[in-house]
């Protein structure tokens, strides 16, 4: 028999001390609730639930690999919108395999189709990757391990080791909704779940994002208030220019504050400025960090070419998450650390 499939305990497995064990629920844990429209296969019990009005994730459609420590995933969906992220413990005796398929069923009757799938380790999984590259650190939520607790029924559900990892991405192009789908049994527990009753259940770890507009809550700085905050600080943090997930193409929408900052130059011609990109902590370090300073380029590019700063009054860097102004455990505090900062020279 094969040993079972291990993967960071898909970030789902945290030990430590309990003062009783931890059985399995019957019923949803307290407070908890699907989402409107989100289906769920019959008689399962809702553990956990996160969800963010807006995010932007990368969902791995092929197997990631491992840069700097940490897990990559070479292809990817890229869905932006409302999100939510669920795990579920479905009755005893289904296989992981059988709750996709039923997953797959459901949804293909609602327009989605399945774009990736993958099982065991052809899914990045293998049984020594503890601490290694996998699925779970790339789609569960950042404070997820803090939210569940040590020895929640989430987390004995999640297992130290998991086994019979099944994975698919479902995504409807007419809707532009995505979804990410993952399925396993415990191969073993934490020594105080009641890990004999766990490991007869199959879970699932689900990721839903529709597509909903950003709400635009940052303001466009003037050149007056640019200025004030670098006399008063040496920096400003400017968030209204925009880029695509992972991209750095200027969006159009940003032309405003590029106005204001080209202004800024234009009113003191004896300033000149660090660009410096920032971004948050979703993916690899190696590759935020690249993408940082390509944004930065493309600032300094734009303030040179269209309001007609001289380049050498600009110096282009990027520093990836490495500055964060908020904590990156939710949407709302990564959208802060996603910036362009103007710093003095």
């Amino acid at each position: 028999m094969r040993p079972p499939t291990a993967m960071l305990a898909f970030v789902l497995f945290v030990a430590g001390p309990a003062l009783a064990d931890t059985t399995v629920p019957t019923q949803d844990l307290k407070g908890l609730g699907d989402p409107p429209g989100l289906s769920r296969y019959t008689g399962s019990v809702l553990l956990y639930r996160n969800d963010a009005d807006y995010d932007e994730l990368r969902l791995p459609v092929s197997r990631p690999v491992d840069k700097g420590g940490e897990p990559v995933a070479p292809k990817v969906l890229e869905a932006r919108g409302q999100r939510s992220s669920l795990q579920y413990l479905v009755p005893p005796g289904r296989s992981p395999l059988e709750v996709l398929r039923n997953y797959q069923q459901a949804y293909k009757a609602q327009g989605f189709e399945t774009v990736y799938e993958c099982a065991g380790p052809a899914c990045g999984a293998s049984e020594v990757s503890l601490h290694g590259f996998d699925l779970g650190r790339l789609l569960v939520p950042a404070n997820y391990a803090s939210a569940i607790g040590d020895n929640s029924p989430a987390a004995c559900a999640g297992g130290a080791f998991v086994g019979d990892l099944r994975y698919a991405v479902l995504q409807n192009k007419a809707s532009g909704a995505a979804m990410a789908l993952m399925s396993w049994k415990p191969g073993n527990v934490s020594a105080y779940c009641d890990e004999a009753a766990f490991k007869k259940h199959a879970s699932v770890f689900l990721v839903r994002v529709q597509p909903q507009a950003r709400a635009q809550t940052m303001e466009t700085l003037s050149a007056s208030e640019l200025g004030q905050s670098l006399t008063a600080t040496g920096k400003v943090a400017v968030y209204g220019i925009l880029f695509d997930t992972n991209k750095s193409d200027i969006k159009p929408e940003s032309r405003p504050s590029l106005e204001q900052i080209g202004a800024l130059m234009k009113q003191n011609p004896g300033i000149r400025l660090h660009v410096v990109g920032h971004t948050d902590n979703v993916g690899g370090f190696d590759a935020n960090l690249g993408l940082s300073k390509r944004r930065a380029e493309a600032v300094a590019a734009a303030l040179t070419k269209d309001f007609g700063v001289a380049r050498e009054r600009l110096t282009a860097n990027g520093v990836a998450s490495l500055a964060p102004v908020q904590s990156n455990a939710d949407e709302a505090g990564r959208a802060r650390n996603r910036r362009v900062e103007l710093v003095l020279q």
